[in-house]
C-alpha cells in the first residue's frame, strides 16, 4: 500500500473513532442533564364502608368546560368516584359529533363536582355517569 493510501485510511479511521467518541459524549451528557423522576410518596390512605353508587344523570345547556356539581350526591368527601360524559339525553346518549368527556372529579360531603368538556360552540345536552366504590 502506498503511503498516500495508509494516510487516508489512518484519518478516515482516526474520523470515526473521534465522530463515535464526540457522539458518545454527547449522548451522555444529554442523558445525564435530565432529572431522575422520583417515585411518589403516599401521604394518606382512608378505607370507605359506604355502599356502591352508580347513577346516570342528564343536564340540559352544558357549555364547553363547563363545572357541573350533583349536590345531594350519597357520598364523603375523598370518596372514590368515577364520572364520565356523554353527549345526549337519558337512553340516547352518544348520538351527535361532539367529543364529550369529563375530567376533574371533586368528591365533597354530599356533593360531586365534574368539570364536562364539549368541543362545542353552543350548549348541549349531556348526561354524567358516576359510579363509587
Amino acid at each position: 500500500m502506498k503511503k498516500s493510501q495508509r494516510l487516508v485510511t489512518l484519518l478516515a479511521g482516526l474520523g470515526i473513532v473521534v465522530g463515535g467518541v464526540f457522539f458518545t459524549e454527547s449522548a451522555s451528557a444529554g442523558a445525564e442533564s435530565r432529572p431522575v423522576p422520583k417515585d411518589p410518596t403516599l401521604v394518606s390512605q382512608k378505607s370507605f364502608s359506604t355502599t356502591s353508587l352508580s347513577q346516570t344523570l342528564c343536564w340540559t345547556g352544558v357549555t364547553d368546560e363547563q363545572l357541573i356539581t350533583w349536590y345531594g350526591a350519597p357520598v364523603t368527601a375523598s370518596q372514590p368516584v368515577v364520572a364520565s360524559a356523554s353527549e345526549g339525553v337519558m337512553y340516547g346518549e352518544g348520538a351527535g359529533d361532539a367529543h364529550v368527556y369529563a375530567e376533574n372529579t371533586t368528591v365533597l360531603n354530599s356533593a360531586i363536582q365534574v368539570r364536562v368538556h364539549t368541543g362545542w360552540g353552543a350548549p348541549l345536552n349531556v348526561c354524567v355517569h358516576y359510579v363509587a366504590a
